[in-house]
């Protein structure tokens, strides 16, 4: 029988005699499902050691995960509730990283065609609508990410000029976004534009450009952008048709 001399004085002592093998079942999962990814997706996993967002998250929540593991042991004494604690960190961590790369996302849609200016209608005259005139024409291509499809630029009767994401599939990930930036084949978004998150990554979309964005001045790369890790998925740079 154990007396009062055999049992650890300090708090980190009386921590680890409270510690059980089997509270380490959520880093087994993560472990495992981190593993997974890397194996599956190497160019994808790899890319966020390129980022140096990514790798501060990764610093930071490894950081806060052994801290939170340290503070459980001294304070919760109860296992049960350890382990609840870390497996919702753990999902957590999973849905964030992992799940979001094996989820498609397919949205269909078709091109806006907006009536023609009024100013240009003789009077008395039924405001049609007009189909819109394509005035770009490129092939999407990955960045450490599969990715194929057309980019369409399109110039609508009022003169609004429309992104079209035709045709194409990427390989889903966490938080993308389409950005438009200056410059042909760039594989960042300094200067960019943000037009607007990703609706899904495949399918066919189109999203307004904002009036300021003078497509036709020179060339211009479409670029998706992954918004939670900071790194670029997939880009095109439409020419002139």
């Amino acid at each position: 029988m154990r007396t009062a001399t055999d049992r650890p004085s300090s708090p980190i002592g009386r921590a680890r005699s409270r510690l059980r093998w089997y509270e380490f079942a959520p880093e087994l999962v993560v472990s495992v499902g981190l593993g997974l990814f890397a194996v599956t997706e190497p160019h994808a996993a790899g890319a966020a050691f390129k980022s140096t967002k990514a790798i501060d998250i990764m610093i930071v929540v490894g950081l806060g995960w052994v801290l939170l593991r340290a503070a459980t042991l001294v304070f919760v004494r109860l296992p049960v509730i350890r382990i609840a604690v870390f497996a919702v960190a753990a999902l957590a961590v999973l849905k964030v990283v992992v799940l979001p790369a094996y989820h498609d996302h397919t949205v269909v849609e078709a091109l806006p065609v907006r009536p023609r200016s009024a100013a240009v209608v003789p009077a008395g005259a039924p405001v049609a609508a007009v189909d819109p005139v394509k005035i770009g024409a490129g092939t999407l291509r990955g960045i450490d990410h599969r990715a194929s499809g057309s980019v369409n630029l399109y110039r609508q009767t009022d003169g609004h000029i429309v992104v079209g994401l035709e045709d194409f599939d990427i390989q889903p990930g966490p938080a993308y976004a389409l950005y438009l930036v200056a410059g042909a084949d760039r594989r960042d978004h300094d200067g960019g534009t943000r037009i607007e998150r990703l609706r899904g990554n495949r399918g066919t979309q189109f999203y307004d450009v904002p009036e300021q964005i003078d497509v036709s001045a020179r060339g211009w790369t479409v670029l998706v952008w992954c918004e939670t890790f900071d790194v670029p998925v997939a880009s095109s740079t439409p020419v002139s048709v």
